[in-house]
């Protein structure tokens, strides 16, 4: 059986194993009749089975059991340990002394491959720096420069174990060795070295070293560091380059006749690539920085090519900083100098595409118009000089300029004309592929996403049903088998579900229940891989809650009771979520139904019962509680302002209790006051001051989301703008009214609902002989003209009184009457309502 194979396992000779050179008669096995066939038999199988395995086999034949044997290939295991740290210390040790001061010398010498000779450890090293590195001894013509050392992990490990042994050999100063004529349970004796071995070993030791650094064992090593993932470990690594660049291939001669390691251009790239990838891939902050750096360290060495640059950029543009597109530009704008010039390197379409998706998500200001002119870049290459270039748009680049159209600019409001765009967009690529073959422009379901993205925020007056036209087209592709990579998912079923949930149609609701059945149906039939999800859900049940059609809150609240009782009795796996139930309590906010306020407490104290009853049941957060006080501020119960309070006094208990999800923040506030200004309840304008007070102590005490913003205090105002009864009510309400007027001119800016308020406060409070009214009203009128807050209902405080109406519009009667839209537009330049006024039929608001 031994004859079998094309080596010969003996002793005393040297096997010839095919591509790896020659392998030394110092560690081939002693074959015992006892393991040899066991061997063979592995070794026929992997040859059959896994011809990559038979090396693996061959080095597990090395090592026998015997005595000699451990001594001579360095495993040492603790029975004999002892053993051969006898034999191998000096005489001088060997004689007197405690034996635990002589084992604690010896613990420190040492040394792997125990008892091999300067001779047999040479031709070792030899062995693993040239025929285990890939290059066989005699076989380095032909290589290239930029041919890679292949060094495996099992070959840089024992590499290490040869610089261990050499160093130890040239510090101790001695070797072991076998005395004449002795056997195998002989002992070792100790002899010196002389200087010449004394170099040789300290010789070989940085050999083995510099083929560490040299050979992929240097990327191997920064590659791990890289790979360990914390920020001193990447700077670690970035710190190897150095080390590198200072002491490593700059300074080593390469003599190919006789050199057991190649350095190549290669391997120094990857060591760079590797560092380069850890900084792109990391999540730090100035990760992005770090890796422009590396970046600009391989241009100077001359390593770099587009594909860095490009994984630079991508990285620059999702930092989420606000000028991460155009740090992205920057680069791109370097490679296009680079090629007018004449350098090799050139950016490709990926350059592109990156630097248009930088600025389709991160916005900024006129972030789709420079998406755009990237995008005319790659459309007329010739008119910005990159003739010569292939760069012309494909899906990806038209996907990303849909959304930035989308996204805006930096106010991100979507262009009314965006929806046009993305629809002739479309139509062109549907033709390029088509009629031109380009399978690069063939829509896939990003696109069609991107373009119902673009229908949802654009405000087109269609966009329910182009939405659902668009849908139908992608299951009519993926039905016929045109277009397979047009397949809908999730985001497209929602996508289309939220366009029609936010149109004005009434029967909204029920068609985003049937894109629901729909997408149950194609799912079932193999024409869509994803479920609805209860994101999809939640999206029918917001049809629900923005639509004004009766019963559209008890239709919202079945599809959670079916949700609930679903997944409680394991038929589904979805459960509802926070958002699901603020969803169908919102809803309820805003019915009309007379029991709609205790619909919606119901629907918080069930909330609150599952959560105790499982601890994974949604708990009410902040925005459940603040729907709840909306409902009670809507109500017609003469008891709804005190209720509203109590639920806040509930939200503040917990959240003293530990519970992090109830804290009120300022929308609690506001809503309960709105909930008093708009009562008949007594003395509501001092309740509503002292939320306010609260609110400011709660601010001062460090809490910085409570600070009382300008709709805080135009709620105050309203409750004493409003307030009835009798006259020492009215004047405390007045007092009130101008304490909180002067409190918010100090704090932040008044609005048109800020000035209205104050105004009805100066009208109806003060008496017509108080010498405060008229020059109080003509200053506040004169303020919201200048700031542009003049609004409709400010307009009709001042027609109230007469004298007061001529006296600051006389400019503009005619025939005693004034129109609204006559008035100056700088007036009510910051107020939304003055473009909605602006109607083909003006208002008049004059004396008849």
């Amino acid at each position: 059986m031994i004859n079998f194979f094309p080596w010969r396992f003996n002793s005393c000779t040297v096997s010839n194993t095919p591509s790896y050179g020659a392998v030394p008669s110092c560690i081939t096995p002693h074959i015992s009749s006892k393991n040899v066939s066991c061997h063979c038999i592995l070794i026929i199988l992997c040859f059959m089975y896994m011809p990559g395995l038979i090396e693996n086999a061959l080095t597990s034949m090395v090592f026998d059991t015997s005595q000699y044997g451990q001594r001579k290939y360095g495993v040492i295991n603790s029975s004999t340990r002892q053993e051969i740290e006898l034999e191998e210390r000096p005489s001088s040790c060997q004689e007197g002394g405690s034996s635990r001061r002589i084992k604690k010398y010896h613990a420190k010498k040492i040394r792997p491959f125990l008892g091999l000779s300067i001779n047999e450890l040479t031709e070792l090293t030899q062995y693993y720096l040239s025929a285990h590195g890939g290059v066989a001894a005699g076989q380095t013509d032909g290589l290239k420069d930029d041919d890679a050392v292949e060094v495996s992990s099992d070959q840089t490990h024992e590499i290490k174990r040869l610089i261990s042994s050499w160093s130890k050999l040239s510090s101790a100063g001695y070797i072991s060795s076998k005395p004449n004529g002795s056997g195998d349970d002989e002992a070792l004796d100790a002899v010196m070295l002389t200087k010449k071995e004394k170099v040789l070993a300290a010789e070989m030791a940085e050999r083995c070293l510099r083929h560490l650094i040299e050979g992929r064992g240097c990327d191997t090593v920064i590659t791990a560091w890289v790979k360990a993932g914390s920020y001193s470990d990447l700077v670690h690594a970035a710190s190897l380059l150095d080390y590198m660049e200072n002491n490593g291939r700059n300074n080593i001669p390469v003599d190919r006749s006789n050199s057991s390691y190649i350095t190549t251009p290669k391997s120094i790239t990857k060591c760079y690539v590797a560092v380069l990838d850890g900084w792109v891939k990391s999540p730090f902050e100035d990760a992005a920085i770090k890796a422009e750096e590396v970046l600009r360290r391989m241009v100077s060495l001359g390593i770099h090519s587009v594909k860095h640059y490009n994984i630079v950029m991508n990285r620059l543009a999702t930092n989420g900083k606000t000028d991460s597109a155009v740090q992205a530009e920057r680069l791109l704008n370097e490679m296009i100098d680079m090629f007018k010039s004449g350098a090799t390197i050139a950016p490709d379409k990926n350059s592109f595409n990156t630097v248009i998706k930088a600025y389709a998500y991160s916005g900024g200001k006129y972030g789709s118009r420079n998406a755009k002119r990237i995008f005319s870049m790659m459309e007329y290459p010739s008119k910005y000089g990159l003739q010569g270039l292939d760069i012309k748009p494909d899906k990806v680049s038209c996907t990303s300029i849909m959304i930035a159209w989308a996204n805006g600019d930096a106010d991100g409001a979507c262009d009314v004309d965006a929806g046009r765009k993305a629809e002739q967009l479309l139509k062109r690529m549907e033709e390029a592929y088509k009629i031109n073959g380009n399978e690069g422009m063939m829509p896939d379901t990003a696109t069609y996403n991107a373009l119902l993205k673009v229908l949802g925020k654009c405000g087109h007056p269609q966009s329910a049903q182009k939405s659902e036209e668009i849908l139908d087209k992608m299951l009519k592709q993926i039905d016929e088998g045109r277009n397979i990579d047009c397949m809908p998912d999730g985001i497209t079923f929602n996508s289309v579900i939220h366009n029609i949930a936010t149109s004005p149609d009434v029967d909204s609701p029920q068609r985003a229940k049937d894109i629901l059945a729909k997408m149950n149906y194609c799912h079932d039939h193999g024409l869509i891989h994803e479920r609805p999800d209860i994101i999809t859900y939640n999206s029918v049940l917001n049809s629900y809650a923005q639509s004004n059609s009766p019963g559209s809150a008890y239709q919202a609240e079945k599809i959670l009771d079916n949700l609930e009782k679903s997944f409680d009795s394991g038929a589904w796996n979805i459960q509802p979520d926070v958002y699901s139930y603020n969803t169908v309590i919102s809803a309820w906010s805003n019915s009309d139904d007379e029991d709609s306020v205790q619909r919606a407490v119901s629907l918080l104290d069930r909330m609150l019962a599952r959560a105790e009853i499982k601890e994974a049941n949604p708990k009410p957060d902040t925005r459940t509680y603040n729907t709840v006080l909306h409902a009670w501020s809507q109500s017609n119960d003469r008891n709804a302002p005190i209720k509203a309070l109590g639920l806040l006094e509930l939200m503040f208990r917990y959240y003293e209790n530990g519970n992090e999800d109830a804290r009120p923040d300022i929308v609690s506030f506001s809503t309960v006051i709105n909930a008093f200004s708009k009562s008949n309840y007594s003395r509501k304008a001092q309740e509503c001051q002292n939320l306010l007070r609260r609110m400011q102590k709660l601010y001062d005490n460090g809490q910085v989301n409570m600070k009382p913003n300008v709709f805080v205090y135009s709620a105050v105002l309203n409750a004493c703008a409003y307030t009835f009864g009798r006259d020492e009510e009215k004047e405390e309400a007045l007092t009130i009214g101008l304490e909180t007027w002067e409190e918010l001119k100090s704090s932040c800016r008044p609005n048109h609902v800020a000035y209205g308020s104050f105004l009805r406060i100066c009208r109806r409070l003060m008496h017509e002989d108080d010498p405060r009214r008229t020059n109080t009203i003509t200053r506040a009128f004169n303020q919201c003209c200048v700031d542009g807050y003049l609004g409709i209902y400010m307009f009709k405080q001042i027609r109230a009184d007469y004298k007061l109406y001529v006296s600051l519009l006389h400019d503009y009667l005619v025939d005693g009457e004034v129109e609204f839209d006559d008035l100056p537009a700088e007036w009510s330049r910051n107020v939304r309502e003055r473009r909605k006024s602006r109607q083909p039929r003006k208002r008049s608001f004059g004396y008849r």
